[in-house]
């Protein structure tokens, strides 16, 4: 099975994608047996994303596929120095949004934080990305992207607002494929996950949710961080390209064709 698994990189992604939320919702459902009064977006949101996470650092770990995916450190520092420009946007977050979480909450909401960067970033920059890279670095770049951004729209069937949500919808796809052609340019998945902690720490921080958005957002505020997502993809595209110029040995099956 192991190895059938190492061998069907797509079915190890939507069977990872479908058992870490079938775990995640019997957790739930399982306390809120005990207290009906619990929810996702206020309360229990950061057992999920740990859920999530142990599903996912279980899996590659468990197929040993986390060299492959670029679980390593970066060959040298200058892969940590080229993130520093997209420390922009986590900055515009807490300019427009403002930092006002009730400090008790606080570790609940950076555990959340970490849960869903580690989460997110294996399954779709480490898995999904390695079953897909195989058919061009183009695809591999715009088609886990977009599953990247629709898995956001099921915020919407937990009580998150609809205009937040398809908003979230875009800018997680541009946002994705940003983060995927990071990787494919500095053949690490760490970078990411942290900038990626970085993000969601400083917008749950600002609205004391996991995520889940009920309330309503300007417009404008909407699409600045959109715009943001498209200039963090085109820095990326760059980055790719210099790459590719670039000789460096790897064992890492994440190289640019």
């Amino acid at each position: 099975m192991k190895q059938f698994l190492y061998r069907h990189g797509l079915l190890l992604f939507l069977i990872v994608m479908i058992g870490r939320g079938l775990i995640g919702m019997a957790a739930v459902k399982g306390i809120q047996l005990f207290d009906p009064s619990l929810t996702i977006q206020k309360d229990l949101g950061w057992l999920v994303m740990v859920i999530y996470a142990t599903c996912a650092i279980w899996a590659v770990k468990w197929v040993k596929i986390e060299k492959e995916i670029g679980l390593t450190l970066p060959n040298s520092l200058k892969e940590w120095y080229v993130w520093l420009p997209t420390l922009m946007i986590p900055v515009t977050l807490v300019y427009y949004l403002g930092f006002d979480p009730t400090w008790g909450h606080i570790p609940f909401l950076l555990i959340a934080a970490a849960g869903v960067a580690i989460n997110e970033e294996i399954l779709f920059r480490g898995i999904l990305l390695r079953a897909i890279l195989p058919f061009g670095t183009a695809v591999a770049i715009i088609v886990p992207s977009l599953l990247f951004g629709a898995a956001h729209l099921g915020n919407i069937f937990v009580g998150g607002d609809l205009t937040y949500a398809l908003f979230q919808f875009a800018w997680a796809s541009f946002a994705g494929m940003a983060l995927t052609a990071m990787v494919l340019a500095n053949k690490s998945l760490l970078p990411a996950i942290a900038f990626h902690f970085l993000l969601d720490a400083v917008e749950y921080a600002a609205t004391g949710e996991y995520g889940v958005h009920s309330g309503d957002y300007p417009l404008i505020w909407l699409t600045i961080f959109l715009l943001l997502n498209i200039a963090f993809f085109i820095y990326s595209l760059f980055l790719l390209k210099r790459s590719r110029f670039e000789q460096r040995p790897t064992s890492s099956l994440l190289t640019v064709n």
